[in-house]
């Protein structure tokens, strides 16, 4: 398990403040429930960021095959 100590400036950890206990007010779940949600899906975020770089890396360096959908139909044998 691993335990965070955050310091934040005054103004974002009043409005976190407020948005957290409006969640818990609303869904009925703990904030560290919506703190952990929103960790793990900047997590996941970001992975799929640097796919995204990654992609465009290989497109720039050629090594990606664009098709039209015209050209995917054929190649998929689907417009016959």
């Amino acid at each position: 398990m691993i335990t965070l100590t955050l310091n934040l400036p005054k103004k974002v950890e009043q409005e976190l403040e407020k948005d957290l206990k409006y969640m818990e007010k609303t869904t009925k779940k703990p904030r560290e429930y919506h703190i952990k949600e929103a960790l793990v899906r900047y997590l996941e975020d970001m992975e799929d960021i640097r796919d995204v770089e990654k992609y465009l890396k290989r497109k720039k360096e050629g090594k990606v095959k664009y098709y039209t959908s015209e050209e995917l139909s054929k190649k998929l044998k689907l417009d016959e």
